[in-house]
């Protein structure tokens, strides 16, 4: 990327982390005086940015953060449930003791409410989670595909995990799933990660209504 790639992973982890929310407006002058560079790498940065979905460019207004739609969270929690209920059912049928073992290093501490950088620390533990049953499925483009979506969530879960307390149960339901997969019962991991999915979706909803940011319908 060149000169913009700093500029482009600082501005990337302040709209993952909630630092910049919604509908924020993102202003060139102001943003080459913050980092202490010209508009040139800043807008490289912002192009991809709007590439990878995160800006959207306003004619005569610049960039904004883009808006979350009540749609696009229900779209994404929907491909995760296809995704990872078919590999949870596969890794309790597949798992040694050796695998079982790293999932359960892989469980996780619980974050700490309002620390944003306990909730990224939370948030990189539970992907390697999720992408470790999902490699017990055999199926590298099934992990390639989740770690994108993943990607992807990133920041509706911040958005989450900012106005509800669930970082006792989130732990919990990770050793809820470890046991199913120990037991090698592949109908019970489906739905414990069902359900570990329909509370993540009703958290994020309420993350992102409660929070009133720039949320549309559509």
């Amino acid at each position: 990327m060149g000169l913009g790639r700093p500029i482009h992973e600082a501005l990337r982890r302040q709209i993952l982390t909630g630092r910049l929310r919604p509908g924020d407006r993102l202003v060139e002058g102001e943003l080459a005086r913050a980092y202490g560079v010209s508009k040139s790498p800043l807008r490289e940065a912002l192009k991809t940015l709007q590439h990878e979905g995160l800006v959207e460019a306003i004619p005569r207004r610049g960039y904004l953060v883009t808006p979350i739609t009540v749609k696009q969270v229900q779209d994404l929690f929907d491909l995760r449930l296809i995704l990872e209920r078919e590999t949870a059912h596969r890794a309790a049928r597949s798992a040694g003791p050796e695998q079982v073992a790293e999932l359960r290093r892989l469980v996780g501490d619980p974050y700490v409410v309002g620390d944003v950088d306990s909730q990224a620390r939370f948030l990189a533990q539970n992907k390697a989670f999720h992408l470790a049953v999902a490699r017990l499925a055999g199926n590298q483009r099934l992990v390639t595909l989740l770690d994108r979506l993943l990607d992807d969530l990133e920041r509706l879960f911040h958005l989450g995990l900012d106005v509800r307390d669930r970082a006792q149960a989130l732990v919990a339901e990770h050793v809820e799933l470890v046991d199913a997969v120990t037991a090698r019962d592949p109908d019970r991991a489906a739905r414990v990660v069902e359900a570990q999915i329909g509370n993540a979706r009703q958290m994020v909803l309420e993350g992102i209504l409660e929070g009133a940011l720039s949320v549309q319908v559509g």
